[in-house]
């Protein structure tokens, strides 16, 4: 069985680290690690126990598909990674826990590379900052997210402090240009818990590193394109909305008015873009319209898909869990489920996060850190 493991931890890292540069690939190697570990299923009753949530939030999307009447097999498919990465990785979080920071410094890396050549080709700053910073890739929200578990599993490692230090600062560097003001509160608020209790244990030459991100951020604010505060201090019309915060309100409405139309069971994964639409059609809203726009928001995504019923579901299934994994648990365990909470509910705020198959991987991911107690406790 030695091979067996040897052939999905190279599987587990290849796909890791492909996971922010293609989806399709990262795909395959999800598939083959789930594949191979079948061979070694570790019974249902044990997979249960940390596969709960993941599996019924993909319950959710196939039985809210049947009562909406809106069975969406593409929609599906994208959602997969709800259902597979629990068993693909099982036992084997020690390669998620090396190949992610690997990751996380080639996607810096790349990142700033491509960054500082397009400024020294055109000599324009606005393309090293915020949506040009990271337009060949996922949005910022996504790649902030994993480079965020990189940060955790540098410290998992308990590598040496010149290498968390370089790590930190290469990590802090991007995610500032990424210029997320969502990304950089989720990582602030969700790290309160973490820290409670261990401020006087810091090495101060991390707040060094606290500097250099804001630092960075506020760069980007200046010279990035469509940065500016304006529209959130003007009246919120859906015809001229077209920032970052006016558009979220506009689109919020629109579900919670989708909504109202269905409250009982939702529209179904197949229908709510359409229903979308035809509600940005009725208020006139032009960038809604042109972009083709979701809700941006993945509790009101939800509402608007899946209705009451699926509100229903998803209280049961925080029942569940809980009792599950943190009525007995450890007081890290649940300081790690709080951190998880704030930091991906601060996401779910102005994203649809688990719409894409990087955001569903992301929040497994975290997910399952959250549960283990130990670097074996999968194992």
């Amino acid at each position: 069985m030695k091979w067996i493991d040897k052939y999905r931890g190279f599987a587990i890292s290849i796909w890791i680290i492909l996971l922010p540069f293609w989806d399709f690939g990262a795909g395959i190697f999800l598939g083959i690690s789930f594949l191979i570990s079948c061979l070694s299923f570790p019974g249902f009753r044990s997979a249960w126990r940390y596969s709960s949530l993941p599996w019924l939030l993909y319950g959710l999307a196939v039985f809210g598909s049947i009562w909406t009447l809106s069975i969406d097999i593409k929609y599906l498919y994208r959602l997969l990674p709800f259902a597979l990465i629990p068993i693909a990785v099982n036992g084997h979080w020690k390669f998620i826990r090396t190949a992610l920071p690997i990751g996380g410094i080639i996607l810096c890396i790349y990142l700033i590379t491509g960054a500082v050549i397009s400024f020294v080709k055109t000599g324009d700053l606005s393309l090293i900052f915020y949506r040009e910073f990271t337009g060949s890739l996922h949005q910022h929200v996504y790649l902030i997210s994993y480079l965020v578990l990189g940060i955790i599993s540098v410290f998992d490692l308990r590598l040496k402090l010149i290498y968390r230090i370089f790590f930190l600062i290469i990590c802090m560097i991007t995610i500032g240009i990424m210029g997320s003001k969502i990304g950089i509160f989720a990582m602030l608020f969700s790290s309160i818990p973490l820290l409670i209790g261990r401020i006087k244990e810091i090495n101060p030459r991390y707040y060094f590193i606290l500097v250099l991100i804001f630092g960075t951020f506020l760069l980007s604010q200046k010279f990035a394109e469509g940065r500016d505060m304006g529209h959130v201090f003007k009246p919120i019309s859906p015809f001229w909305a077209t920032g970052s915060f006016d558009t979220r309100i506009v689109q919020g409405q629109t579900a919670i008015q989708v909504w109202s139309n269905n409250k009982l069971r939702g529209v179904g994964p197949l229908k709510i873009q359409e229903e979308l639409i035809s509600e940005y059609a009725r208020i006139d809203y032009r960038f809604g319209l042109k972009r083709g726009l979701n809700v941006h928001n993945q509790f009101l995504q939800y509402l608007s898909t899946y209705g009451l019923l699926g509100l229903l579901w998803i209280t049961l299934a925080v029942i569940i869990v809980y009792r599950q994994n943190f009525l007995k648990s450890s007081m890290w365990i649940r300081k790690k489920g709080i951190a998880w909470i704030l930091f991906f509910g601060c996401l779910f705020l102005t994203e649809s996060y688990l719409e894409r198959s990087l955001g569903i991987t992301t929040w497994v991911l975290g997910w399952l850190w959250v549960i283990q107690d130990s670097e074996n406790s999968l194992s």
